[in-house]
């Protein structure tokens, strides 16, 4: 299959590594040069800089050929134009949005929207696949903004259990994303008092030490 992917980081990377190992042909569409270099130089796949919401863009990548086109841009803006302007050019390419705010995924349905998913439910379906005893496990670090993504897990014997999110001593620079029950139910209420089996993700900024 040929798959267009638009937006140039860490997801789509990886996610590349593992269609090109699967026999699939990937084509890149973004505007940051440096991660198009690496791209070129680390998987070998073409990538075209530029916007995906540029019709002369979509059409140098071959969209007309395309079967998925992959909209994973950090802007919300920018996947709904890039998805319709696809769709546009070839109706029968299959479109994938990732939805960054919770609150814009109403936009991404109906005619001209095959998949929406939003980043609690890639984050969730992480979690779901991941096996750790740990209670503290780092699972996506994100270079571009220095940040990392760390599940906290609360046993059957925790000390967390009973206490809410705002009884976490936590410091500044971190902050929860959500917390997902023992079933994969995904709640942003932090009034809840915690559960055994819980799972708290937590974003935080990396802090670099300078070796001497």
């Amino acid at each position: 299959m040929y798959i267009i992917i638009s937006g140039m980081n860490n997801i789509t990377i990886n996610l590349a590594k593992k269609l090109i190992s699967e026999a699939h042909e990937i084509t890149f569409i973004g505007n940051d040069k440096n991660k198009s270099e690496i791209i070129e130089k680390e998987i070998g796949f073409v990538s075209i800089l530029g916007t995906s919401n540029n019709k002369s863009t979509l059409i140098e990548a071959g969209i007309e050929r395309a079967d998925f086109f992959v909209a994973s841009d950090l802007e919300d803006d920018m996947n709904f134009l890039s998805v319709k302007l696809a769709k546009h050019l070839n109706k029968d390419a299959v479109s994938i949005s990732l939805v960054n705010k919770i609150s814009n995924k109403k936009y991404f349905s109906g005619d001209g929207f095959d998949f929406a998913i939003n980043y609690d439910e890639m984050i969730s379906e992480t979690l779901n696949a991941f096996i750790s005893n740990k209670s503290n496990q780092l699972i996506y670090t994100n270079t571009d903004n220095h940040t990392e993504i760390r599940v906290l897990s609360v046993g059957n014997n925790s000390s967390l259990i009973g206490k809410t999110i705002n009884d976490l001593d936590l410091d500044n620079e971190t902050q929860v994303i959500a917390i997902i029950s023992s079933s994969g139910l995904i709640s942003h209420n932090f009034s809840n008092t915690l559960n055994p089996l819980d799972k708290i993700l937590i974003q935080s900024t990396i802090n670099y030490k300078n070796n001497d």
